[in-house]
């Protein structure tokens, strides 16, 4: 028994513990219910919780990682954090093949609702309330002849 907690430190002392503290604050206040936990599959291995890949995911933005190479060797020599996001590490971590088959199956509907859901949860805890309305924009090509003239005529308003 000392062995396993032994075993279970030892990760500790090379993930700094703001970012333990960041990931365990995020992940416990994080609803993936929307998101089905295991893929719906025939006969064979379960294979790795989509709750479990999506906080994956989750670490991969928040540490800007361009490349799910540089995600998996994070989680390789950051047990703690693998272990945050659900991962057994007395197992074989995912691979690159199983990040990527994840990220290519999963519906961009699972991260609207998640991304409602957790607007709404701090809407009701009063950290962000409905009173100003925020707006993004982005270019958007118009479906028109690029050699065409567009002549803005200039609005008066008048007092």
């Amino acid at each position: 028994m000392y062995q396993l907690q032994l075993l279970l430190n030892i990760p500790e002392l090379f993930t700094s513990h703001s970012k333990i503290d960041f990931y365990s604050s995020m992940f416990e206040n994080l609803d993936p219910s929307s998101i089905p936990e295991f893929p719906s599959s025939g006969p064979g291995r379960k294979g790795y919780s989509h709750h479990t890949m999506f906080r994956a995911f989750i670490v991969m933005q928040a540490e800007r990682f361009g490349e799910i190479t540089d995600l998996a060797d994070y989680l390789r020599n950051n047990l703690i954090i693998a272990h945050l996001c659900g991962i057994d590490i007395t197992k074989p971590l995912p691979s690159y093949w199983t990040f990527r088959r994840f990220i290519n199956e999963f519906a961009h509907d699972y991260l609207t609702t998640i991304f409602k859901n957790q607007v709404n949860i701090l809407k009701y805890l009063g950290v962000i309330s409905g009173e100003f309305v925020s707006m993004d924009s982005i270019h958007i090509k118009g479906n028109t002849n690029s050699t065409a003239l567009i002549s803005l005529k200039p609005i008066l308003l008048l007092p």
